[in-house]
């Protein structure tokens, strides 16, 4: 199973943010040279992840983004569920889906708890989590900034 560009790109996007001094704003022309990503692209992800509420934006000169709810409110599993649409395994699991094999499939159950094993995972994990993480992976327990 693999996740798109949308949602990596998203979640690097949501970590530079949080990465900014508290007040400040994040330009996405900078983040796309930074992360080597397209504008239009980064910003088909700011569309996708708007609807969720965790984004501040300014516009103007000097304007950008800023996350509008601390790292730890965000809920990893929404951000997928935005820039996925769908988190499923298996196309029958999927929300509004019906299978007509659904009541004799030898797979289901299997595919039942794979989903529930990647929900579970995603849904206790916050932005925050995400951060502390990385801190630690990189440094062994010291903490550095994101850039």
């Amino acid at each position: 199973m693999r996740f798109s560009t949308r949602t990596r790109y998203g979640l690097r996007f949501l970590l530079r943010l949080a990465a900014q001094p508290q007040g400040s704003l994040l330009q996405l022309g900078q983040v796309a040279r930074e992360e080597n990503i397209s504008s239009g692209y980064l910003e088909q992800i700011v569309r996708a992840l708007r609807p969720m509420g965790i984004l501040r934006a300014v516009r103007g000169s000097g304007g950008g983004y800023s996350l509008a709810k601390s790292p730890t409110d965000i809920n990893i599993e929404e951000v997928f569920q935005h820039l996925e649409g769908e988190i499923s395994p298996v196309r029958c699991l999927s929300k509004g889906r019906h299978c007509q094999r659904e009541s004799h499939c030898s797979t289901r159950g299997f595919w039942t708890e794979l989903d529930g094993h990647i929900r579970s995972f995603l849904q206790k994990r916050t932005l925050q989590e995400i951060i502390d993480s990385e801190k630690c992976s990189v440094t062994g327990g010291n903490h550095v900034e994101l850039h």
